[in-house]
């Protein structure tokens, strides 16, 4: 297995030969704005020191399209500005390919993603979804710490060839 961070959740993982690009978000330092940028400040930010601060904060470590190159899934665990490019009209990922299959933890999420013009848009279940030899299981998470902002988590594990869907 090879992990590679590359900045806030945003995680790279090859793993049994599938490469997954966990948490995309990809946008240029500070394109997003700060906090103090979003209508009703709905992330109910307690420090206001924070509050503008650019998002991203950090550069990416190389170029998006390195980053990009060789993905067979993405795994989004939730949607929000600092996991995955959002635009204005409530659209993301604009500089993902909408053809690689992307993992999501529920129907509201893949609802985005479909409006989004990503392909296939797969809800995360009860059961495991297999990718080759990799099964991916949703596990749910509280994400928060001030208000909770819902499930949030998945894990990646090997699964036997013949259990394979």
């Amino acid at each position: 297995m090879e992990i590679k961070q590359i900045r806030n959740a945003t995680i790279r993982v090859l793993y049994a030969g599938k490469t997954f690009l966990i948490d995309p978000w990809l946008a240029e330092k500070g394109q997003m704005g700060c906090f103090l940028d979003i209508p009703g400040n709905p992330f109910h930010v307690p420090d206001t020191a924070k509050e503008g601060i650019p998002m991203p904060m950090c550069a990416l470590p190389e170029p998006a399209e390195e980053i990009l190159k060789g993905v067979d899934y993405y795994i989004v665990t939730h949607i929000h500005p600092d996991h995955v490019d959002m635009a204005p009209d409530g659209t993301v990922g604009r500089m993902l390919d909408k053809t690689v299959p992307v993992l999501v933890q529920n129907e509201t999420d893949g609802k985005v993603f479909r409006e989004s013009g990503f392909e296939q848009v797969l809800v995360l279940g009860e059961t495991a979804y297999a990718c080759g030899d990799v099964s991916i299981t949703r596990t749910p998470a509280l994400h928060g710490v001030i208000e909770p902002c819902g499930e949030c988590s998945c894990t990646v594990r090997k699964q036997a060839t013949e259990n394979k869907r």
